[in-house]
């Protein structure tokens, strides 16, 4: 609107001119914001040092991380705090920032083992819009790592993507070559490892989803035995939907496995493995409160009530749920393996008494079961499947053999009617 009304250019560059101090200015503000907002029950932030300056500042940030993190940095023998050094520059439009670790001498005595030479093996740049959206990318160089008996190999590792004001996350990562191998023979190498995610953390709880892939992975044991998986990839999500029936929120998971071929030890090939396992319906108040006591657990600090963690589990399960396997199919030498399954868990009295004969009383579902006939051929199989065809319970054709059954409470009934106690059918199908 300024140089709309007054169109002066010179107006316009002394604007300019101003911004970088004025950005300086709300960069500042922003940085000592984000350091009082940004702890989580991983980590804290601490400020420092910041001397600001008309086109750059510089800054000086702890960050001490807590719970499983700050418990799996310390078994594995490194600092649990760390400072990160801030080259922050002042734009007409945001902020820009080139951020490394501060190396003191306990960290370059770990560092020098992986980047020898290297003094800054992790950097991260970020620019920050006066909207308080920032654009990140996080690189770890290349290293190697050497061990007694053992070597640890990795190619840069990229993280990259967006973080708006409200805490929602955009990002991509990838790993193109991971490699480790010991004197014993065993040997890990993973190529094309990458992944994305968008969402956002809220109490305790990713909301959004998350997806990982690789191209290929090969693992060896120290009898040569041999392990080869092809085209991995896994895809989460979790969903945040308002109940149909009452005003709480609920909480719908999903999960996905995918694997193009896998070559087992025995020169066996196994190909098209799909795993979809979903969780609808879930108690938000309850997944939050779990959520919240296993952080605590993880931390090792006060000791978590186990009462509570029973009463958000009896909250979930009295609140309702459903759990679908479907699809769950995999090809092997002898055909196609399939696995269907949905179970419902109703809605039941929150001021009853409950106990497991409660809960399985309020079970429901469908169990579809397809085998090829080439995989049974085992005499244990042999003989259940006979038992479980006179029950109603299996049928075969000349490729497959198909079992199907339906849950109602305690008990599991064939398409004909027959039933079966459900601890019993579970026992036989185990034994």
């Amino acid at each position: 609107m300024f140089l709309g009304k007054y169109g002066a250019i010179a107006g316009g560059l002394a604007i300019v001119a101003c911004w970088p101090f004025a950005t300086g200015q709300i960069a500042h503000s922003m940085y000592e914001r984000e350091v009082d907002q940004r702890s989580t029950p991983e980590f804290t932030l601490e400020q420092q040092t910041y001397e600001r300056g008309y086109l750059t500042s510089q800054a000086v940030t702890r960050v001490a991380f807590q719970g499983e993190t700050k418990a799996m940095l310390a078994q594995s023998g490194l600092p649990v705090s760390y400072e990160i050094a801030s080259e922050i520059s002042h734009g007409v439009f945001g902020v820009s920032s080139s951020n490394t670790l501060v190396m003191t001498p306990e960290l370059q005595a770990i560092t020098q083992k992986a980047w020898p030479g290297n003094p800054t093996p992790i950097r991260l740049e970020l620019d920050t819009l006066m909207t308080g959206a920032s654009d990140y990318h996080l690189t770890v160089a290349p290293f190697s790592l050497s061990e007694a008996s053992s070597n640890l190999t990795a190619s840069e590792l990229s993280l990259q993507g967006e973080i708006d004001r409200k805490g929602h996350v955009k990002a991509t990562f990838s790993l193109p070559a991971l490699a480790f191998n010991d004197d014993s023979g065993q040997q890990l190498k993973v190529d094309s490892v990458s992944g994305s995610g968008s969402g956002y953390l809220q109490d305790g709880l990713w909301i959004g989803e998350q997806s990982l892939s690789l191209e290929q992975a090969h693992f060896s044991d120290v009898s040569g035995q041999s392990l080869k998986l092809d085209n991995v990839e896994l895809e989460i999500g979790n969903q945040l939907v308002a109940s149909e029936s009452t005003s709480t929120r609920q909480l719908n998971n999903t999960n996905q496995l995918t694997v193009g071929t896998m070559a087992l030890p025995n020169n066996t090939q196994w190909q098209n493995l799909v795993v979809a396992l979903d969780a609808n319906h879930l108690d938000y108040s309850a997944m939050s409160q779990i959520a919240l006591l296993s952080s605590q657990w993880q931390e090792g600090g006060a000791p978590v009530s186990m009462e509570a963690f029973d009463q958000a589990l009896v909250q979930l399960l009295q609140s309702g749920l459903s759990i679908d396997l479907s699809p769950a199919n995999l090809t092997v030498p002898e055909g196609d393996i399939s696995v269907d399954m949905h179970v419902d868990v109703k809605e039941s009295d929150p001021t009853g008494v409950f106990n497991l004969q409660q809960l399985v009383n309020q079970v429901s579902g469908d169990l579809d079961i397809s085998v090829p006939n080439g995989v049974l051929t085992q005499s244990p199989w042999q003989a259940k499947i006979q038992d479980l065809t006179k029950a109603g319970f299996v049928t075969q054709t000349d490729k497959n053999t198909v079992l199907t059954a339906k849950i109602e409470g305690n008990q599991v009934v064939t398409s004909n009617g027959t039933a079966v106690p459900l601890v019993q059918f579970v026992m036989f199908m185990l034994m």
